[in-house]
């Protein structure tokens, strides 16, 4: 059985911009600020908006992203753009026991770690496997990065 192919990273991102956070905003009362959490391939997704378009979140939340997807090319595009920040952004990212994002962290600590105006966590969850990372690590993400968040609107 074959899917659609992949890609399509490009226009979701519109959809989100466009249509999606726009509907919420009108139907909902919202705070400025916008956090996307994703796992696995949605996870590579979080990672490479980060990337292509920072300015579309300010909390980005990876867990067992699939980094290692079209032969890692995500993170050599990483660190070849020198990614700066207009404004904060958070950024965790957790791995899995089994996780083969576990082999690109050190590459991902080196491309981010370093920006400016940019708060970077990465932790490792041995204990938990690629089906069970998702709610602990989430969990602990957004009560660390929206805390954080928190103390400095302060």
């Amino acid at each position: 059985m074959h899917g659609p192919g992949d890609g399509g990273s490009k226009a979701f991102r519109a959809f989100i911009r466009n249509d999606l956070m726009p509907e919420v905003a009108k139907r909902y009362r919202i705070t400025s600020e916008r956090a996307i959490v994703g796992e696995s391939l949605a996870g590579l997704f979080v990672v490479e908006t980060l990337v292509q378009e920072p300015d579309l979140f300010d909390t980005y939340i990876a867990l067992d992203p699939s980094l290692w997807w079209n032969g890692g090319k995500l993170l050599t595009q990483a660190a070849d753009k020198h990614l700066a920040f207009s404004g904060k952004k958070n950024v965790y990212i957790g791995s899995s026991a089994d996780g083969q994002s576990f082999i690109n962290q050190s590459t991902l600590a080196a491309t981010f770690g370093p920006i400016k105006n940019l708060n970077y966590h990465y932790e490792n969850w041995p204990a938990e496997t690629h089906a069970t990372i998702y709610h602990p690590a989430a969990l602990k993400a957004f009560r660390m990065l929206l805390a954080a968040t928190s103390k400095a609107a302060e």
